[in-house]
């Protein structure tokens, strides 16, 4: 007995000298044809923590049913009393700014609390949520586990902080991926927010990991919702307030009827109307006691901030004043100059052999607090800076039946958009009715995904797939169609 013990204990050594030659194997770049695949998720707005990794770790954002009763009975009955909305507005101001305590930043763009996020330094495999994620990123990385196995990961961040502090996060996964799969270059896939968290590590440590980059519903061109935010550009338009309440029920046929008879009647008139008289007295205090706190030293939406919004945006958080912030000042520039470098950046990479595809999506209404929610989006982000500010028309509308595009193979069969004024219109793909992100495990936008992340063709345009035109139909559950 005891040498046939000895025997079983002789090869199980052997064995666990052995097999990792193998394992080893099924890395080697020579053999495997599984080019690396790192998702870069978008803003999680509930994937905040505080005191991360501890017993004490407990989500950043914090809503409480009784303190939301106790601050509308405290406003309501103040307004009451003196006949004037300043109580309710100051009670609502600071059952927000309550909320969003845990997420605040310091003038200087850190943060003000212990706050972050969970990291996911293994291959993705390795997590369960992910192997059962269904929607979105979740659903994205699960198709991408599927197919290319543990050369799939996952990258997620705090999306507060300076993306290019984010950046040196991206590039320590980056170099964490080529050294356990052994390939030197890897495919990117970033979502909405990632977009600009995965433009700062282009832009501070450049291209030769990347082999192939898609952005996809992402921020690489900023967003307005971001930029009429920090500007002071709030406004609830009556059109805007239609448009999302109508798209919510318009499958009710009754309650979509009943819509359009508010709307007729002038219902959303007057409830913009009253917004507007409220907005116009309380914008400034609302500033001073939750925006700046909240947002004003929150990096990435001043990334965000379009060419022309930037003074007022500047004016408006920082009192036109940025002096006063200097650090917090300083970092901006710095991100505005690496959006506007981002033209010459991306047509560089093209010519260097990386490639790239864009995907857009519109035909979804945009909440209706801000300026810019007349425009075209996917119910987060507007398609104009989504699809690399090609020339859309505003949601309901189109382009008009006398609009010449410049190429008429960059203009949607709807007339709604132009990819002729897209940065990259041929390596664009827009989507009618497909929602933020997309990539829904299962769906044939899993299947587009994975294409895009996975093909290994040398040719990479829109297009270039007869069943992925440029310009795509999804219905409800996802199913693509061409859009002839």
């Amino acid at each position: 007995m005891k040498r046939l013990t000895g025997i079983v204990l002789a090869l199980v050594i052997a064995l666990s000298a052995v097999l990792p030659v193998f394992a080893q194997a099924e890395h080697n770049p020579a053999t495997c044809t599984d080019v690396p695949v790192l998702v870069v998720r978008g803003m999680d707005f509930g994937g905040l923590y505080t005191d991360v990794g501890t017993e004490k770790q407990e989500a950043a954002i914090r809503v409480e049913a009784k303190a939301i009763v106790g601050a509308v009975f405290k406003g309501l009955f103040g307004s009451a009393l003196t006949l004037s909305l300043d109580p309710t507005m100051k009670a609502v101001a600071n059952l927000v700014s309550g909320i969003f305590e845990y997420i605040k930043m310091n003038p200087d763009g850190t943060s003000k609390h212990n706050t972050s996020a969970i990291e996911y330094p293994l291959a993705a495999q390795n997590y369960e949520a992910f192997c059962n994620g269904i929607d979105s990123e979740y659903g994205m990385i699960h198709s991408m586990i599927d197919e290319v196995g543990d050369h799939a990961y996952y990258f997620n961040y705090d999306w507060r902080i300076d993306p290019f502090v984010v950046a040196d996060d991206i590039n320590e996964t980056v170099e964490r991926m080529v050294k356990e799969t052994g390939h030197d270059k890897i495919n990117i896939a970033c979502c909405s927010m990632g977009g600009v968290m995965t433009l700062a590590y282009l832009t501070e440590y450049g291209y030769d990991r990347v082999n192939r980059i898609c952005f996809m519903s992402s921020t690489f061109c900023g967003g307005q919702v971001a930029s009429d935010l920090l500007a002071g550009q709030l406004e609830i338009g009556d059109d805007t307030l239609f448009n999302i309440a109508y798209d919510a029920t318009k499958d009710i046929p009754v309650v979509g009827f009943l819509m359009k008879a508010l709307k007729f009647v002038g219902a959303f008139k007057l409830v913009s109307g009253l917004a507007g008289k409220i907005t116009s007295k309380y914008l400034e205090p609302v500033n001073d006691e939750v925006l700046y706190p909240v947002f004003g030293g929150t990096l990435t939406f001043w990334a965000l901030v379009q060419p022309e919004d930037r003074q007022p945006a500047i004016d408006f958080i920082l009192k036109g004043k940025p002096e006063s912030h200097p650090e917090l000042y300083k970092k901006i520039q710095a991100l505005w100059a690496m959006m506007d470098g981002r033209n010459e950046l991306l047509y560089e990479m093209l010519d260097n052999g990386v490639q790239i595809a864009v995907v857009a999506h519109y035909d979804t209404p945009l909440i209706p607090v801000y300026e810019g929610a007349s425009m075209n989006g996917d119910g987060i982000l507007e398609t104009y800076e989504m699809s690399g500010y090609a020339t859309v028309a505003p949601y309901g509308k189109t382009l008009g039946d006398d609009y010449v595009a410049e190429n008429p193979e960059y203009l949607s069969p709807d007339r709604v958009v132009d990819l002729s004024t897209a940065i990259l219109p041929d390596h664009t793909y827009i989507i009618k009715g497909a929602p933020h992100v997309g990539g829904t495990y299962g769906t044939d936008y899993a299947d587009f995904f994975v294409w895009l992340m996975t093909n290994d063709g040398e040719e990479f345009y829109a297009g270039v797939n007869p069943d992925y035109p440029r310009f795509m139909l999804s219905d409800d559950s996802q199913t693509l169609t061409a859009f002839n």
